[in-house]
């Protein structure tokens, strides 16, 4: 099986064409137009520059793809939820005019199951253990999800969707700020370029101890309904506290000051997603554990949380529960950004 896939949720135009070979999945041709200058002078997504470039580049990118790669597809798949409005509509309009024309059946895949199944490019479909509990997080979605092959029970009033041949549910979602959004926010504060989130990883690279600056992991309430709650807003309140704080009692921030918060700040928020990670691991029996979309690329996360599990195989805990569960995210960073290749994914399990 073969697919078209057409992404236009955000900032990104790009398409590509994605093959099932033997439960392997795999990327055949790519391209993709980033709109990440044009937004700068704005330092944000601005969302009618973006469903105009978005209009102005997909037909040149079409091209690019070649039109008998797409002559060759068995469909086409496209997002068509959730993002900007008027972004998706330019993507779902080219989907149904290349349908028509070239007589393919149309697939409408929403876009956070294409980050779920991200996990599995350039991976065979048996690689990945069930049940599953990945992390979603991006600058607007913060969310916990469990993947299983089969119904379960303590999962039956909670939303399902059957994506053979995988059942995908939601267990928890952030209140407030999602962490990426929270990353932006703070970087915004410390005076970082817009995009913001990579530059605050940059900087706790060159971080040195301070204890002034450590701040406090701050979990909500366990309640029986509210057992996964994510909230980062408290976070951006301790970072505004600490620098109104050293403007009133030293006057300058340093560079230095700068690199030690963004790590204090990273570490707080790695440690937080991965206690609630493992968390809802621990309950649902998770074979697998996964983080997706731009969460992925933070390698500082990725490093947290590879090391925890290795430590965690290793407990008298997991010998007597039998409770060892393998670590996996996007193989490429490229896979964890809103990228065309994780909607062919999506697309493809769901004409099975």
């Amino acid at each position: 099986m073969k697919t078209l896939a057409i992404e236009t949720s955000c900032d990104d135009t790009s398409l590509a064409v994605v093959n099932n070979d033997d439960w392997i999945f795999n990327v055949e041709k790519i391209v993709m137009y980033s709109q990440i200058q044009q937004h700068i002078p704005y330092g944000w997504v601005l969302p009618e520059v973006a469903s105009r470039l978005h209009s102005e580049k997909i037909v040149a990118l079409i091209q690019e793809i070649w039109l008998e790669n797409i002559q060759n597809v068995n469909f086409i798949s496209v997002t068509t939820k959730p993002g900007l409005p008027g972004s998706l509509v330019v993507g779902r309009t080219t989907a149904l005019l290349l349908a028509e024309y070239y007589y393919k059946p149309l697939i409408e895949v929403n876009h956070i199951h294409g980050h779920i199944f991200s996990i599995l490019l350039e991976r065979k479909l048996e690689d990945i253990q069930c049940p599953l509990v990945i992390l979603t997080a991006s600058w607007g979605h913060n969310d916990l999800y469990v993947v299983t092959k089969e119904k379960k029970d303590e999962l039956k009033n909670l939303d399902t969707e059957k994506i053979w041949p995988f059942f995908v549910t939601k267990i928890w979602y952030t209140l407030d700020d999602a962490a990426w959004e929270a990353f932006d926010k703070v970087s915004k504060m410390l005076g970082g370029p817009y995009p913001w989130w990579p530059w605050i990883s940059a900087q706790a690279l060159n971080w040195k101890h301070n204890e002034n600056f450590e701040f406090k992991r701050i979990f909500l309430p366990l309640k029986d309904d509210q057992i996964f709650e994510f909230s980062f807003s408290w976070m951006k309140s301790q970072v505004l506290q600490l620098l109104s704080h050293i403007e009133k009692e030293w006057k300058n921030l340093t560079e230095q000051n700068i690199c030690d918060i963004a790590y204090e700040f990273q570490e707080a928020t790695i440690e937080t997603l991965w206690k609630r990670l493992m968390r809802a691991a621990k309950m649902y029996g998770a074979k697998t554990i996964a983080i997706a979309w731009w969460v992925s690329a933070n390698k500082r996360l990725a490093e947290f949380v590879q090391n925890l599990v290795d430590e965690w195989n290793n407990s008298e805990y997991a010998e007597k529960k039998w409770l060892h569960v393998e670590f996996v995210h996007p193989v490429k960073n490229l896979y964890s950004t809103d990228n065309w290749a994780m909607i062919g994914v999506a697309g493809l399990l769901m004409n099975m």
